[in-house]
Parts: C-alpha cells; sequence; structure tokens
C-alpha cells in the first residue's frame, strides 16, 4: 500500500518570481507603513505628523507642503509625499523646529495631471517648544 502524499508543484514563472521578490523589498510610498515610530527630533526640534483625510483616485497621490524646507518650500516637486496606509486618511512625519511659525498646504498629484491645491488661506500653526505636533485636518476643495 503506497501511503505517500501526491506531489503538488507550484510553477511561477521568471518575471513572476522576480516582480514578488521586488514587492517586497521595494514597496512604494502609498502602500508603505507610516514612518511615525522611527522619527526622531534634535533638542531643538518636534516631530510633526500631518494626518489629511480626503478620498482620491487610483493614481493620485496626496502631499504636504508649506513655507520651511522640510515641506518643499512651497515646490509641489519637493512637497512630502504623505502614506495612504490608514486610507482615507494620509499622513506623514516630518522633524521641524520648535516654536517655529509654520504655514502649510496639503496637495494632490497625479502622472500628467495638474497639480490641484487645496482651496482656502494657507494653513498656519507655530510649533510646541518640545515634544510632538498632530494635525488631524480634511482636504479642503
Amino acid at each position: 500500500m503506497n501511503h505517500s502524499r501526491p506531489r503538488t508543484r507550484l510553477r511561477l514563472g521568471f518575471a513572476a518570481v522576480l516582480a514578488l521578490f521586488l514587492g517586497v523589498l521595494v514597496a512604494p510610498p502609498a502602500l508603505a507603513a507610516p514612518s511615525a515610530p522611527s522619527v526622531r527630533a534634535a533638542e531643538d526640534s518636534v516631530v510633526a505628523t500631518f494626518n489629511v483625510t480626503t478620498y482620491t483616485q487610483w493614481g493620485q497621490q496626496v502631499y504636504v507642503t508649506g513655507n520651511r524646507p522640510e515641506l518643499g518650500s512651497w515646490n509641489p516637486d519637493k512637497a512630502v509625499p504623505l502614506s495612504s496606509a490608514s486610507y482615507p486618511t494620509w499622513s506623514a512625519t516630518v522633524v521641524l523646529p520648535a516654536n517655529t511659525g509654520v504655514e502649510y498646504k496639503y496637495i494632490v498629484k497625479a502622472a500628467n495631471t495638474p497639480v490641484v491645491w487645496e482651496t482656502g488661506p494657507n494653513r498656519t500653526t507655530i510649533t510646541p517648544p518640545t515634544g510632538t505636533y498632530i494635525t488631524h485636518e480634511t482636504f479642503r476643495n
């Protein structure tokens, strides 16, 4: 009596194996986990986490930009990408100087389309003297 189990083979093409391997090593920013726990501030800085809720279409990415170099100095090409890991809430963590006035806005970018800036006046804040600064906001259309 033969009690051996039947053999099942999984055949993956080279392209499929390569795609799986690269997918493990390089996750796109929109799918990466938020980086808040690994960000540390210097003594004269604070850890700022920007959270904004907005619904997007496939291929769109949400960013924050503002008057500080850490936020891209109002340049959409240098804006900070937010993670969609908790979609529809997008978030990113950056280190900002303590006790400093900051102006910022959220933007939406996608390939081959104009940048969409949220409406209304610039958002403003003064960072705290120590610790963390966290926003919970809604994108203004």
